[in-house]
C-alpha cells in the first residue's frame, strides 16, 4: 500500500535524495558526461576513471591513496581486519548505534572473525575516555547516523584521536556522510577532518547521489593490502565504471552543494522542533531526525493521510530503537529539499503532527 501511495505523490522527500530523474535519465546524462570527457570501459574496477576518481578521494581525505569499493560494508569490514590483524586484536570498538551492529547482520564477525565491542553511550559521540586499551580498532562514524547526524565538537575529535594515538588504537571513519560536516567544524578542510585517522571510508551514493560504490582512504601499503582483499572477497567487478564513472561526474558539484544543504536542514529543523508534538534532535549535518513520541504505526498513519491529502510522501524511515527518546523520522537534505519551498515542508509537517494520536 506504501509502494502505490508514494508512487501518486507529486512531491517525495524519501530515499533518493536528489533530482527525480528516471533510470534511464539517469543513463543519458552519464553517456553524456563521459562521451564529453572522452572516457572509456574501466574494466575490473581500473581505468583512468577509476584512477580519477580514486585521486580525487585521496586529495580530499588527506591520505596517500585511495580505492574504489563496491560497497561500504564489504570496505569497512576488510579496513577493520586489516587493521585489527596489524595491532593484534581482534576486538573493534563500535558505538552502540554503528552501522555495523544494526545493519550488517553481524558480517564483520562471520566473515571477519573480529569481536564487536560497544564503546559509548547511544545519546552521545565517542569521547577519548570511551577508549581502552585492548581494542585493535575503532569506528568513529562522523556524523552519527542513528543519532540524527550527531557529531563531536572540535576539542572532543581532537582529544578522542590523541588518545587513540597514545593508546596505538587505529582510527577508522565511517564518513558516509563526511561530505556534510565542514560546517560543523568551522568549515575545516576534508583532510583536517580526517588527519588522525589510520583510514577513511566515503559513500558516494548517499549524499553525493551517485549510482553506488564507495572508497577507502590511507597510507600506500594499507589500500595495496585493501585492493587485494577486494579480489579475495569477490569486489573485482569487471563492468563497475557506471558507478565509478556517476561518482566522479557528481562529486566536486555535490560538495560544493554542502553548506547551504546544511543551512536549510537546519532551518528546517528549528521550524519543525516548533510544531506541537514534534521535536528535533540537534541539526549539524544535512540530515536529521523528528522526533514524534507515537507508536511506529500511527506516526506511518499519518505520514499516508498526509500523502493521500496533500500528495507529499514525507519520509521513508522512522526508527525506534530502545535507547532512543522517541520514534526518530529520518529526514536529509539533497537536491529535491533544497529545492523545495521549504514553507511547504514545515506546513506538511503541521499537518502530519495533527494527526498524530492525541492531537486534533
Amino acid at each position: 500500500m506504501s509502494a502505490a501511495l508514494r508512487s501518486r505523490c507529486t512531491i517525495d522527500l524519501g530515499f533518493p535524495f536528489h533530482r527525480a530523474e528516471t533510470p534511464a535519465e539517469r543513463l543519458r546524462a552519464l553517456a553524456d558526461w563521459m562521451e564529453g570527457r572522452g572516457a572509456s570501459w574501466d574494466l575490473y574496477c581500473a581505468g583512468s576513471t577509476a584512477e580519477a576518481l580514486e585521486a580525487r578521494i585521496a586529495e580530499l581525505t588527506g591520505k596517500d591513496a585511495a580505492v574504489w569499493m563496491p560497497s561500504g560494508t564489504m570496505g569497512q569490514g576488510i579496513a577493520a581486519r586489516l587493521h585489527c590483524a596489524r595491532t593484534g586484536s581482534n576486538r573493534l570498538g563500535l558505538h552502540p548505534s554503528s552501522h555495523l551492529l544494526l545493519h550488517e547482520q553481524d558480517g564483520v564477525r562471520h566473515v571477519h572473525r573480529l569481536e564487536p565491542v560497544e564503546i559509548g553511550a547511544w545519546r552521545r559521540e565517542i569521547r577519548a575516555s570511551d577508549l581502552t586499551d585492548d581494542l585493535g580498532c575503532a569506528i568513529i562514524e562522523l556524523g552519527q547516523r542513528q543519532t540524527g547526524g550527531l557529531l563531536p565538537d572540535w576539542e572532543t575529535l581532537e582529544a578522542l584521536k590523541a588518545e587513540a594515538r597514545a593508546r596505538g588504537i587505529p582510527l577508522q571513519m565511517d564518513g558516509a556522510r563526511l561530505w556534510s560536516v565542514r560546517p560543523h567544524f568551522d568549515n575545516r578542510s576534508y583532510a583536517e577532518v580526517c588527519e588522525g585517522f589510520s583510514s577513511v571510508y566515503v559513500s558516494f551514493y548517499k549524499d553525493i547521489g551517485a549510482i553506488g560504490g564507495a572508497a577507502l582512504a590511507g597510507d600506500k601499503a594499507f589500500v595495496a593490502e585493501l585492493r587485494t582483499w577486494r579480489a579475495r572477497m569477490g569486489g573485482m567487478l569487471p563492468m563497475a565504471w557506471p558507478n565509478i564513472a556517476d561518482a566522479l561526474r557528481r562529486l566536486d558539484t555535490e560538495i560544493a552543494a554542502m553548506p547551504d544543504r546544511v543551512a536549510r536542514a537546519r532551518l528546517l529543523g528549528d521550524a519543525i522542533a516548533r510544531i506541537d508534538g514534534l521535536d528535533v534532535l540537534p541539526v549539524q549535518t544535512n540530515l536529521f531526525h523528528v522526533l514524534a513520541d507515537a507508536p511506529v504505526d500511527a506516526i506511518e498513519a499519518a505520514r499516508n493521510a498526509v500523502a493521500e491529502e496533500d500528495g507529499i510522501w514525507l519520509f521513508g524511515r522512522c526508527w525506534d530503537y530502545p535507547d532512543q527518546a522517541a520514534p526518530a523520522i529520518e529526514m536529509s537534505v539533497g537536491e529535491t529539499l533544497l529545492a523545495l519551498d521549504p514553507q511547504i515542508v514545515i506546513d506538511a509537517f503541521t499537518r502530519f503532527a495533527q494527526r498524530l494520536p492525541g492531537k486534533s
